[in-house]
């Protein structure tokens, strides 16, 4: 007697479900960079018994599934609105706020990075004339009434506080907390990004300007403020809250052409007005975060220019230019970018001032600012 075959529909819609899968990530066409996520994608895992043997190649293979996974984009966001439906506050290191504001999580910070970073620019301003250095917070410590209930943030004024105590006399501390505590407002930084806005940064170049006693700073009437909109930032990439609003993207542009030079390549104006189309807008300015970046007026070559060397992360990359107004080279230094060189390069130039300015959240994180005693 012919035994009867038993089905089992939901094991054959699983088996169909993996098989469609898997022949469409292999017919699905390989991307480099995710618009949606502002991210490069792992498209490769060289294969070696050493990987294998560690463990290295399976994890980097991972990575790269999901990374190539068929409907990325569509998954990430349906993800993102079930979460949204389950009233989550939180995602992927985001906290959600009120009225559609997104924060960066932060309940605890490297103190030992910290303090090492601390101690480079000590050193370094020891060696060096008209050191200025600043801390910039996020943007959370100026909109702690927008955050979820029991957060948990981390209180960064007594920790920037302490900073300040440890500098040498001998710089001079530029006080970007108190200045953005006076001016407290929920447009300070943007609602998708971790970033100030560039009027934000335009009071803290008027403030510096002030400190570092230059005369001949910039006006808001000497200025043209851009503003471009669908602006999603790097909050909005991490967590693709469904129903975000786009911000509008703010900075001041020069009454002047402006000749630029990263790392050795030479450029009509600082930003690129291609990148300001795409989802990275952020990233027009200064054309990224390139190791040595040289701004310049257009067509002027003064025998002996004054300089300003600015070392930052990109919340500065909207205020270097404006210091234009009373240096004629700005100097631009990104040491996640700058691999070594700087002690030579202060001796050849011998800038006028010197600015040291970090976000906190960079400062106690970065690991490549020793290359500032390089």
């Amino acid at each position: 007697m012919k035994k009867k075959r038993k089905f089992y529909p939901t094991a054959a819609l699983l088996f169909t479900f993996i098989a469609t899968v898997t022949v469409s990530d292999f017919a699905n066409p390989v991307r480099t960079f995710s618009e949606m996520e502002n991210r490069e994608l792992k498209t490769s895992s060289r294969l070696t018994l050493s990987r294998v043997v560690s463990g290295d190649f399976q994890k980097r293979y991972e990575e790269v599934l999901a990374d190539q996974f068929v409907g990325r984009d569509g998954w990430i966001t349906l993800k993102s609105e079930t979460e949204s439906a389950l009233l989550k506050t939180e995602n992927n290191g985001v906290l959600y706020g009120k009225n559609g504001a997104l924060f960066g999580k932060l309940i605890s910070c490297n103190e030992e990075q910290l303090e090492k970073n601390a101690g480079f620019i000590r050193t370094f301003a020891e060696s060096h004339e008209n050191v200025t250095f600043g801390v910039i917070p996020s943007g959370y410590v100026y909109s702690t009434d927008q955050l979820p209930l029991g957060n948990g943030q981390l209180d960064q004024k007594p920790v920037i506080d302490a900073l300040r105590q440890e500098m040498p006399e001998i710089v001079r501390w530029f006080d970007v907390y108190g200045l953005l505590e006076a001016e407290k407002s929920e447009s300070l930084y943007y609602n998708t990004d971790h970033h100030w806005k560039g009027t934000t940064a335009f009071t803290a170049y008027r403030a510096l300007c002030g400190q570092m006693g230059i005369d001949s700073a910039f006006s808001e009437d000497d200025l043209t403020l851009r503003k471009i909109d669908s602006f999603y930032g790097s909050y909005y990439s991490k967590c693709k809250k469904a129903g975000t609003a786009p911000d509008t993207l703010l900075f001041y542009d020069l009454p002047f052409a402006v000749q630029a030079e990263v790392d050795g390549e030479q450029k009509e104006g600082w930003y690129d007005p291609s990148q300001l189309e795409k989802r990275d807008k952020y990233g027009a300015f200064l054309y990224g975060n390139g190791g040595l970046t040289v701004l310049r007026k257009a067509g002027q070559t003064p025998q002996n220019p004054t300089r300003i060397l600015l070392i930052k992360d990109s919340f500065s990359n909207c205020l270097a230019p404006l210091f234009l107004s009373s240096f004629d080279e700005v100097y631009i230094v990104d040491p996640r970018s700058y691999p070594s060189g700087m002690t030579a390069l202060c001796e050849e130039k011998n800038f006028d001032q010197i600015l040291v300015l970090y976000n906190f959240e960079n400062l106690s994180s970065d690991t490549n600012i020793f290359r500032i005693l390089q």
